[in-house]
């Protein structure tokens, strides 16, 4: 008999032990995104030739790319250190289905009003890190192919194996994994150079796809309201550098 999503197993896992998956995950990730690029361009013999570098990678297509080959190697990572442990099926990320998508799209509408209301207390310059990626995308692919790979990796890294490690730690405690797994996700979006209220937001963001988890019984909806949210965040920022 298949085990549904997220049931508890006699095995606990270490909390060490997902620590030590966030931590390699994310350095492993800018770690392998570095490597993209030396990969492309060469190793710089000089600090000359490193900047030089990180300009080409400012391009639209190349910074699409490195971003997404990044994303992809969180989960890449989680899964080598999670799959002896907690399988995928059993993280919620089996066959996908029509229900899925309809969750989906219902998630991702509320994610999008919520986004309005945060929106109205941010102002501009709250936003830079995210405007200087806007501005360096420029072919319609290079947003949607950043927003898909963010979707995949982050919500099976986040929302699958975090939480559900999370819950087999604490049984009795779903709250604390959902809020803990969401303060993960929101340190990982530090990079960006968040505001307070942006990192309130995303730990928010966090809770609310980690709510349509644990309702579905599958991360297939925050996957499609995940990416659909950075794809449209992505094209409201072009819109808004390009003043269109």
């Amino acid at each position: 008999m298949t085990r549904p999503p997220h049931e508890y197993l006699p095995v606990r896992l270490s909390g060490w032990r997902l620590l030590f998956m966030l931590i390699c995950s994310y350095l492993g990730a800018q770690i392998v995104a570095a490597a993209a690029v030396l990969l492309v361009h060469g190793v710089p013999v000089s600090l000359q030739g490193l900047r030089a570098v990180r300009g080409l990678t400012r391009s639209g297509p190349e910074l699409a790319i490195v971003s997404s080959i990044g994303e992809l190697a969180i989960f890449a990572i989680a899964w080598l250190f999670m799959h002896r442990r907690v399988t995928l099926k059993e993280v919620g990320f089996g066959r996908p289905s029509l229900s899925h998508l309809g969750d989906g799209v219902v998630l991702f509408l509320f994610v999008v009003l919520a986004s309005i209301v945060f929106g109205l207390m941010l102002h501009t310059g709250d936003v830079h890190s995210q405007l200087a990626v806007a501005r360096q995308l420029h072919a319609w692919w290079e947003g949607p192919l950043i927003a898909a790979s963010a979707g995949f990796a982050e919500e099976i890294t986040f929302r699958g194996y975090l939480l559900a490690g999370l819950r087999r730690m604490w049984p009795g405690a779903t709250w604390l994994a959902v809020l803990l797994s969401s303060l993960g996700f929101a340190m990982a979006h530090v990079a960006w150079g968040l505001q307070p209220l942006q990192f309130v937001f995303y730990v928010a963001l966090g809770v609310a796809l980690a709510a349509g988890v644990l309702r579905t019984r599958s991360v297939w909806p925050a996957i499609v309201a995940h990416a659909g949210w950075d794809a449209l965040a992505f094209f409201l920022l072009a819109v808004k550098v390009k003043g269109i």
